[in-house]
């Protein structure tokens, strides 16, 4: 069972927040966990996530499923607490280029639900590195140093599934909750895309594809609406041919 407040409901913001407390010692002690993805699918996605699974078994977090509008359900599942260690997400790269860089957002629920009066904990785990022609800032126009020069580029096909886990990224992650909550204490987590850069220097963020603009550097240009660089019904849904 996961406990869902409305503070509307609740006769005072202590009572929620003794409520959240126990809520979620509940969840720590009976070992359940969420896991919930928070993105709205576009045909023009140029990324997909397929799959999510924790220890090789996979957890229903609101997959993608059929068009238009066939979710899977969310529902909460029993794990020990290294869980996220465990974790493993697939994405589909949907189009007819290579992807180099991307990033995958977490949002951590046990301390808040996101909300302006209860914010959450936000943490990004980054997949391979920027093209040379996109690695600017796009205040000053100059250079961004690599985070992590010691990764290579990723080298995501079109058409391709890969496999990211979780557990190569934990010191990123416990960064970000350090000064929050153990990562062992972690029971609820939404999951989002975060932008994805091609070979070629085109970037795609959901719902939008950008153009880097060679006149300024760290300066993008965004393409059409419908713009798609490749074939729509690929993998649409994820693994699905039409």
């Amino acid at each position: 069972m996961t406990l869902q407040l409305n503070p509307s409901r609740c006769g005072s913001h202590a009572l929620c927040l003794l409520l959240a407390f126990f809520g979620s010692l509940h969840a720590q002690e009976s070992g359940e966990k969420v896991v919930k993805l928070m993105d709205v699918e576009h045909i023009t996605d140029a990324v997909l996530i397929s799959n999510i699974s924790v220890a090789g078994k996979t957890v229903e977090c609101g997959l993608f499923i059929k068009p238009p509008v066939v979710i899977q359900p969310v529902a909460p599942f029993r794990a020990e607490s290294n869980w996220l260690q465990q974790m493993t997400i697939s994405m589909v790269n949907r189009t007819d280029k290579t992807i180099v860089f991307g990033g995958i957002i977490f949002h951590f629920l046990d301390v808040g639900d996101c909300s302006p009066a209860q914010p959450c904990v936000e943490a990004e785990i980054h997949l391979g590195q920027m093209p040379t022609i996109d690695a600017y800032d796009g205040r000053t126009g100059r250079p961004l140093r690599p985070e992590h020069p010691e990764r290579a580029p990723l080298d995501w096909k079109p058409q391709q599934t890969i496999v990211v886990h979780v557990g190569d990224y934990m010191a990123e992650i416990e960064r970000n909750l350090a000064d929050f909550m153990p990562v062992a204490d972690v029971t609820k987590v939404n999951v989002s895309r975060g932008v994805f850069y091609f070979d070629d220097g085109l970037s795609w963020s959901l719902g939008r594809y950008a153009a880097p603009d060679p006149q300024h550097h760290g300066k993008f240009k965004e393409l059409p609406i419908d713009y798609f660089p490749g074939r729509r019904g690929n993998n649409w849904p994820p693994g699905y041919n039409q």
